[in-house]
């Protein structure tokens, strides 16, 4: 038995890109969530400290996101993964961070990265 919290679909905006023209403006990115909880406790009741608040995950996500210092989405999912590694206790995690309408025949690019 495994507990999975779960945060899909924040639109966030923040300069990212290798070049100098793709950085000049904010690009709007989806980051999709997936994190696994440690120990597999039933949850039967309202104890928030059993788990992890959506709110606080996403309020780093968006912290990172307003420094505007990284040009690869991989540097980017890489620090997000340091920065809630640090804040929260949890088994696994899996970031999908995507861009739309980078490649003229492309709707996505992204990464998906697990640890």
């Amino acid at each position: 038995m495994t507990n999975n919290i779960f945060l899909h679909g924040l639109k966030l905006n923040t300069k990212i890109g290798v070049p100098d023209w793709e950085r000049a403006v904010s690009q709007q990115l989806i980051i999709d969530v997936d994190i696994q909880l440690k120990g597999n406790q039933i949850f039967n009741s309202n104890d928030i400290s059993k788990t992890i608040n959506y709110a606080l995950i996403e309020s780093e996500i968006k912290e990172i996101a307003s420094d505007h210092k990284h040009h690869l989405l991989e540097d980017f999912g890489e620090d997000i993964i340091d920065h809630l590694k640090e804040k929260f206790h949890f088994e696994k995690i899996i970031l999908k961070i995507s861009k739309q309408k980078i490649l003229p025949d492309t709707d996505f690019v992204g990464v998906i990265l697990e640890r």
